[in-house]
């Protein structure tokens, strides 16, 4: 099986590697953006009928960013039912938008999740061909809502971009269940709360993160996933 993983992320890094982004000539390793245009990518959603996200209409919101999630979706367990409640997730963002066009492109959540946990080597590979490149556009976390009560995903670019206003605080508007298997993580749209990012984040093309059904003496889980994350914007938005 491992032959096969890094069979495939050989060609991975072929792609990446022949095109569009490399690092700056004056700070190294820092992010130089490729801006390829995505905005006629087609988001990958289930059939129509059976989902509860809504396709993005691109005629008021178009694909800017579409970037590969890897990290972990943590949750806590419920000792009155036994069973484990999400606490948010932690990730890192890597542009993939310039692969678009690549017939591995639906497949690029599932390469870089199957390295991770293949082992060290494994990982050391997959974090020296995306840092290679300069493919971290920012990162994914939770923090208090802005209602004070809950958390909220945070996807921030501010870094990478230079922007203190590149970032989206975002709020659920719509999910499905997985399409593939139950170990993957629902499918999400979510709208923007804050911030000058993007008007819609999509969370699609999941790999992993779902914890185990019970948690009985175990009271925090860490659980490894990928993702597709797809950001759209409007005019006043980040462009």
């Amino acid at each position: 099986m491992r032959a096969s993983v890094f069979a495939s992320v050989a060609l991975f890094a072929a792609s990446a590697l022949g095109g569009v982004l490399s690092p700056s000539p004056v700070e190294g390793r820092e992010l130089k953006i490729s801006r390829c245009d995505v905005s006629s990518a087609t988001l990958p959603l289930p059939a129509p009928g059976t989902t509860a996200i809504a396709a993005p209409n691109v005629s008021v919101a178009k694909p800017k960013f579409i970037a590969v999630g890897l990290g972990v979706q943590n949750y806590t367990c419920n000792a009155a039912t036994g069973t484990y409640t999400s606490a948010g997730a932690v990730a890192s963002l890597f542009d993939i938008s310039c692969l678009a066009s690549s017939p591995l492109f639906p497949h690029i959540q599932d390469i870089a999740f199957a390295l991770d946990q293949a082992g060290p080597i494994a990982a050391k590979t997959l974090e020296a061909i995306l840092g290679a490149v300069c493919l971290k556009l920012g990162d994914h976390y939770f923090v208090t809502s802005p209602s004070g009560t809950g958390i909220s995903p945070k996807f921030d670019f501010t870094k990478s971009m230079h922007d203190s206003n590149a970032f989206v605080l975002a709020a659920r508007a719509g999910g499905v269940a997985a399409p593939n298997t139950a170990e993957d993580v629902d499918w999400l749209q979510l709208s923007n709360v804050q911030g000058a990012l993007a008007k819609f984040v999509y969370r699609v093309q999941t790999k992993g993160g779902q914890p185990a059904k019970t948690c009985a003496g175990t009271e925090f889980s860490s659980v490894p996933y990928a993702a597709q994350y797809w950001l759209t914007a409007v005019s006043g938005f980040y462009a």
